[in-house]
């Protein structure tokens, strides 16, 4: 319950700033447009997965402003008072970083009343859809967290973000169908958790790997447990948690 607090208590604050609420529609609508002019121009209309590939970029886009939520909390000063607290600091880091991908969850209905609107085709909607974005808000929470806690160590984050989460997007496959491109690709979802439900969504024809998403997220989640504390550990030592 006091996770939930904690959560609720950061959500409020996150949602109030205008920054990362355009960041969200605006990432979303404008990849979404631009796949439509494109679809629109090969008579490629029937495609169901350009709004979902809109969806994946935009909850993506929204989740790795953690990094700037870091940024955000050193800047108002309150960045220790987060890490020092009677529970673990990477709980309450999680608390903090946790908002930024949930709140991207909101770009899978923007993009989907896009594509009503425009005409594209969106009857793929289903359970399963919904059940895969839930899959892909959890990796994408799981790789911000370990991404963001290195950023503790330096006051430079938003200058380094794109540098590592650019790289990750393009691994998982959200810009490469191409069907010579998957055999390369289909690997890294053994190793990028978001890789998983990414192809999935994107290639409704194919099974769900459930091992390889799994084998991904307990791989990063027994990484992220150990590296962030001792992240947390050094940023405190060298005095990085209230540095501006």
């Amino acid at each position: 319950m006091r996770f939930i607090r904690l959560f609720w208590f950061h959500f409020k604050i996150y949602a109030t700033n205008q920054y990362f609420i355009w960041l969200t529609i605006s990432s979303t609508v404008s990849l979404f447009l631009l796949q439509f002019v494109m679809a629109y121009s090969t008579h490629n209309l029937n495609d169901p997965g350009l709004w979902l590939r809109s969806g994946v970029f935009g909850l993506w886009s929204s989740a790795t402003t953690s990094a700037g939520c870091i940024g955000f909390q050193r800047f108002q000063g309150t960045l220790p008072y987060i890490t020092n607290t009677r529970i673990d600091s990477r709980i309450s880091l999680m608390a903090l970083l946790l908002p930024a991908s949930s709140f991207g969850l909101l770009a899978f209905p923007i993009s989907y009343l896009l594509a009503i609107i425009l005409g594209v085709n969106h009857t793929n909607i289903s359970w399963s859809i919904v059940l895969l974005i839930l899959f892909l808000w959890i990796s994408a929470s799981l790789m911000d967290f370990l991404i963001a806690a290195f950023f503790l160590l330096t006051t430079n984050a938003i200058v380094y973000e794109e540098l590592v989460t650019i790289p990750l997007l393009l691994l998982s496959g959200l810009f490469s169908t191409a069907p010579i491109l998957k055999p390369i690709l289909a690997p890294f979802q053994w190793l990028i958790p978001i890789a998983a439900p990414v192809h999935a969504l994107l290639n409704q024809a194919t099974t769900f790997n459930y091992f390889a998403f799994l084998t991904s997220c307990i791989l990063w989640l027994v990484i992220t447990w150990f590296v962030a504390n001792r992240v947390i550990l050094i940023a405190k030592r060298t005095g990085n948690v209230g540095l501006m």
